[in-house]
């Protein structure tokens, strides 16, 4: 099964598990609109290094559902556009506009009404600049999994905005990446 099944397949299961849990409550618990929210987050980020430069839009909605007042789960997706430009060792300017995806199970709890902590398990199909044994630059792609744990503030209220820091504990030691992710991202009803 590829990556793509797997997150539709993922997040297919999620919804229909919340969706016959919802039904199974008492008529004495709120509406189902009452105990979802909805919230997002937008990527940009640019890059330059060793005759390459890249550029990165990217979007990351999510829904959560809420167990209790303070614990809520739900999924999240992402979708990434890049441009990467890439000198390869004839001298020439290659271009790559790869499409990434990734999806993403999370769980969070309020500590207090705007402090929550954050767990998140993700499966990203990513797109990566490489060379070919002559030098030229291609795109490789690489299924991610990563396991953030973290925290942040919500700014409160029905439309917030929020911001929070994640730490990915699947980073691999020996990889150029940063294991730190910042977020910076909005809500309904959280």
């Amino acid at each position: 099964m590829n990556i793509t099944k797997a997150l539709i397949l993922s997040i297919l299961l999620s919804v229909l598990w919340i969706n016959s849990y919802t039904q199974n409550r008492s008529k004495k618990d709120t509406d189902f609109r009452e105990v979802m929210w909805y919230g997002g987050s937008v990527g940009l980020g640019f890059q330059s290094f060793s005759g390459q430069s890249a550029f990165l839009l990217a979007l990351f909605p999510m829904a959560g559902y809420k167990i209790t007042d303070e614990f809520s789960i739900g999924p999240r997706l992402g979708i990434a556009y890049q441009h990467i430009r890439s000198r390869g060792i004839d001298n020439q300017i290659y271009k790559f506009n790869p499409i990434e995806i990734s999806g993403a199970l999370f769980a969070r709890y309020k500590f207090f009404s705007q402090i929550f902590g954050h767990v998140e398990y993700e499966i990203a199909s990513e797109k990566n600049p490489a060379r070919n044994l002559n030098g030229i630059p291609i795109i490789i792609r690489e299924t991610e999994n990563n396991f953030y744990m973290g925290a942040g503030y919500n700014s409160g209220g029905r439309f917030a905005s929020e911001i929070y820091l994640l730490y990915n504990f699947l980073e691999d030691p020996n990889s150029l990446e940063i294991p730190l992710v910042v977020r910076v991202g909005f809500t309904y009803r959280f």
